[in-house]
């Protein structure tokens, strides 16, 4: 967890201004970046959260936030310790 407090906290803040899901905040930021991640749903509601985050956009200073505090490095390593 100490690996992706930080990006957690200001994707936080920033959904929090912003009034949308932490998800959308973190779906944007990687459609910006030309990452289309899967994501996976079970409820309308879910793919209504996820598909409202390709209507708004991060603002510069936002992007540029998030990637100062992005992890960078072995992205399988954190998940693959079980």
């Amino acid at each position: 967890m100490k690996y992706i407090e930080p990006t957690l906290e200001v994707q936080k803040r920033i959904a929090e201004k912003l009034g949308v899901p932490v998800a959308a905040v973190a779906l944007n930021y990687n459609l910006v970046h030309g990452i289309v991640p899967v994501v996976g749903v079970r409820k309308p509601e879910q793919a209504e959260q996820d598909t409202a985050a390709l209507r708004w956009a991060l603002s510069r200073e936002e992007i540029a936030e998030l990637d100062r505090v992005s992890f960078e490095g072995k992205t399988t390593a954190l998940w693959q310790q079980g």
